[in-house]
């Protein structure tokens, strides 16, 4: 123990939520996001080879109590880095979705030690209702997607956190579970960050977000995470800039230096983040392009329909015209009938010149059988349009429902 009596972490660094719980000050109950391999520069330093092999030899003469039992107080405040992730039973055996995920995440060998230490719970939304719940977040700001719980005191069996995850059942959003995950693990990272270095880096981050665009939705997620706990803004901070924010040489030495203790290749990190977004706005435009095109076919269907009913409505006025003119001739005295010259402009324009009667009226029955034809093709073709532009509706239906579907698994509650 220091001078201070505060209780240090394995590493030998006073954990945050110790700080906080002494100065009286008040933290929310998760590091929370809403509802959308070589050790690194910076690591911590080894001790002297002389002073790691005089501890191996201490750890050998005291292995009973490492496998049998917690370890000792005195074990437990010393600073041995070197040690994290081999001492038995300092981290459970992880699953393999867990380890595929920390590979995914693209984790330092310390990143994945912090990972694995908070034993992470990757749960569909029936097993997570619940588990991240904040009594500040009503039902119009959304529920959480996933949570940090920090380390609990005393009690061994919380000794360096948790990690909650929601892990949708649609594959095609594995890369929205690693960044949540991600999140999750930075917050941990931020715990593990010492006071000096938590106090250097937030202003940086600060500057990074204040260079983003007023419409990246990092601001509104930095809001709703905060919620009413304003002291929390540092560590959603390190999250958020850590997964979603990237640029082209990085965000600073500093800055960088300091995620790099815990992610391997940040600029990989935040590609899956940007991925996920990519593959929503791609599923999005798909259904939009779809129900544009639907929407110009079913137009031009429309207007097709009409010209065919109107050209309809004209050719049976003409044949009735045409049958009433053929009744009156045959009613007619043959000598009579003979002498008829008659002339007709057709429909179309077609002018039959001055013939006698009888010619004019085959020539008009030709030109009626003609259109009644062309009518008739058209109608197959209209009806056969029909049957496409229904089978694309439907087609355009399910690509909806798909991509519903898909949104409303991004909200457990949902």
């Amino acid at each position: 123990m220091t001078t201070d009596d505060l209780p240090r972490s394995p590493t030998g660094r006073v954990p945050h939520w110790v700080v906080d719980e002494a100065a009286n000050r008040r933290v929310p109950p998760h590091a929370w996001a809403p509802a959308p391999s070589t050790p690194p520069p910076g690591a911590r330093p080894r001790r002297p080879l002389g002073q790691r092999i005089l501890t191996v030899v201490s750890l050998a003469l005291l292995g009973w109590v490492v496998v049998t039992g917690p370890l000792p107080a005195l074990l437990r405040s010393a600073d041995l880095p070197w040690l994290d992730g081999v001492v038995a039973g300092r981290v459970p055996a992880p699953a393999p979705d867990v380890v595929a995920l920390a590979d995914d995440m693209h984790l330092t060998a310390h990143g994945r030690d912090l990972l694995y230490r908070a034993q992470p719970e990757l749960l569909d939304a029936t097993a997570f209702a619940g588990r991240c719940d904040r009594p500040d977040t009503t039902a119009a700001e959304g529920g959480a997607v996933g949570c940090y719980v920090g380390p609990r005191g005393a009690d061994l069996r919380h000794a360096d956190g948790e990690i909650v995850v929601y892990r949708p059942a649609d594959a095609r959003l594995h890369g929205f579970v690693v960044t949540t995950a991600a999140h999750e693990l930075l917050h941990a990272a931020w715990d593990d960050l010492a006071a000096a270095e938590r106090t250097e880096v937030t202003p940086l981050l600060e500057a990074v977000v204040a260079g983003l665009d007023p419409a990246d939705p990092v601001h509104e997620q930095l809001t709703g995470s905060v919620g009413p706990y304003p002291e929390s803004r540092p560590t959603e901070l390190f999250a958020y800039v850590g997964t979603q924010v990237w640029r082209p040489g990085g965000l600073g030495p500093r800055v960088e230096e300091l995620y790099a203790r815990y992610v391997a290749d940040r600029e990989a990190l935040v590609a899956v983040h940007t991925g996920f977004r990519d593959m929503l706005d791609a599923v999005s435009a798909e259904v939009t392009a779809a129900q544009g095109a639907l929407d110009a076919r079913g137009l031009t269907q429309v207007l097709d329909q009409q010209r065919y009913d109107a050209d309809v409505a004209a050719l049976a006025s003409y044949r009735a015209a045409l049958e009433q003119q053929e009744t009156q001739i045959a009613a007619m005295a043959p000598r009579e009938r003979d002498r008829l010259l008659l002339s007709w402009t057709w429909r179309d324009g077609t002018v039959l010149p001055s013939s006698p009667a009888e010619q004019t009226l085959a020539r008009a029955r030709e030109l009626l059988a003609r259109d009644e034809a062309e009518l008739a093709a058209r109608a197959e073709t209209l009806a056969a349009t029909a049957a496409e532009i229904a089978a694309e509706e439907a087609r355009v239906a399910a690509l909806r429902a798909d991509a519903d579907a898909l949104w409303a698994q991004l909200d457990p509650a949902g």
